[in-house]
């Protein structure tokens, strides 16, 4: 029994039994993963009527994505695998879009400063990316791409494509099956931070 989460871009919860996710819930409200991360784990439990004991393996989006909704996700996930004391394992969570898809595409999110996240799959498999761009960048990368994911029509004069949301069942079958690329659980930012720390020390007048 497998427990994927991901919170790169709204919020996903998904329970898979091995062969094929048995719940899932699914929302693209950025700004909820505090709210509703745990308790949409509570809901999938109950409602499949799965104990936490039997889960042993959990999942999890790394990114790319903000920062506070991404560090919720993984910090959920962490916590619930550290307490059970069993695997966890991280995935880029383009994946769970670019590797259900059979043609070439490219999975595109919103990673806010308007800029996009983005990655190209072929035949559901990541062959560049995950990489940050404006989306006339991507679009100039790309003049010919089919573009999907949760941020195809944010720009829609300069980018169109199919608005599909990252669903965490995706990135447990990837599990499942073993495909994929497995990442490090860390959270998966792709540009530095605004917050740095300073050099030097500053002088205080007295």
């Amino acid at each position: 029994m497998i427990l994927a989460i991901d919170t790169s871009v709204g919020i996903s919860v998904a329970l898979h039994d091995g062969t094929e996710t048995i719940c899932e819930f699914t929302t693209n409200e950025h700004g909820m993963q505090g709210e509703l991360t745990a308790q949409y784990i509570s809901d999938a439990l109950a409602i499949t009527e799965v104990s936490a004991t039997d889960i042993t393996n959990v999942v999890v989006g790394v990114g790319p994505g903000p920062f506070t909704g991404l560090r919720v996700g993984l910090a959920t996930a962490q916590t619930f695998a550290f307490a059970l004391n069993i695997p966890i394992h991280g995935y880029c969570s383009l994946d769970a879009l670019g590797s259900v898809t059979a043609d070439e595409c490219i999975v595109v999110s919103d990673a806010r400063r308007k800029e996009l996240y983005w990655a190209r799959y072929v035949s559901g498999v990541r062959v560049e990316g995950p990489a940050v761009n404006k989306p006339d960048e991507i679009s100039r990368l790309f003049p010919q791409g089919i573009f999907i994911g949760p941020a195809s029509e944010l720009y829609p004069d300069i980018i169109s494509g199919n608005v599909l949301q990252i669903a965490a069942g995706n990135l447990a079958q990837l599990f499942a099956q073993d495909k994929g690329q497995i990442h490090e659980v860390v959270p998966m930012y792709l540009r530095k931070p605004d917050a740095v720390e300073p050099t030097t020390r500053k002088q205080v007048l007295r």
